[in-house]
């Protein structure tokens, strides 16, 4: 009889440890990355030469506002009021990935070859470079995003301030989810890309 009550207790001490292993098992993770997207690049890249093809370009310092310095995707709900994501996430650090979509939109409108994401090796310093500081990148609840940035373009070798211009952008947001922001967000930083390109072609039509 005492043997059968052993039993019966080490069987039942065995389930409640089974049971608790199960309620301490490993959740999925709930998190979603993203990135944002460049340009296309130009149907008629391989036909035409742009009078900007040989120029020397850097992109950066990118710099961020602290609000936006983080992994979290950020949403402003109100003027002074931000909402961070709970499982929506940058794949990489935000200043790091505008900084590289930028390069590669100007460098694809260009089409020009040399142009570099700071930092740039130490005997590849551009001729050109172009400082850009984020004001506000974001979505919004009113189903849009802001894009508002300064930014000059200088001389490496004189220093000097070529071009210095203040951006305000906005873009619709197709869809009222994470994905569909992080699309209108490249699409705004596209925007932006087109302006920069833009001031760097007068640039170089003006020394001509």
């Amino acid at each position: 009889m005492k043997n059968s009550i052993h039993i019966a207790t080490a069987v039942g001490v065995w389930a409640l440890l089974l049971g608790g292993c199960g309620n301490f098992s490993a959740k999925p993770d709930p998190s979603r990355f993203f990135t944002l997207s460049g340009l296309p690049a130009p149907e008629d890249a391989a036909k035409k030469t742009s009078d900007s093809a040989g120029i020397s370009l850097g992109i950066g310092p990118i710099t961020l506002p602290g609000y936006l310095d983080r992994q979290e995707i950020v949403t402003r709900v109100a003027q002074n009021q931000i909402n961070l994501a709970e499982n929506d996430r940058w794949a990489e650090p935000l200043e790091e990935n505008f900084s590289r979509v930028l390069s590669q939109n100007v460098a694809a409108l260009l089409r020009a070859d040399r142009v570099n994401a700071y930092p740039w090796p130490i005997d590849k310093k551009p001729v050109y470079l172009v400082e850009v500081e984020v004001l506000r990148f974001e979505a919004n609840t009113a189903q849009e995003v802001q894009l508002a940035a300064r930014w000059t373009v200088r001389n490496s070798g004189k220093k000097d301030s070529l071009r210095y211009r203040e951006t305000r952008l906005s873009r619709p947001v197709e869809a009222r989810s994470p994905d569909a922001a992080v699309a209108a967000l490249s699409e705004a930083l596209g925007d932006l890309s087109r302006e920069v390109a833009a001031a760097i072609e007068s640039i170089e039509g003006a020394g001509k």
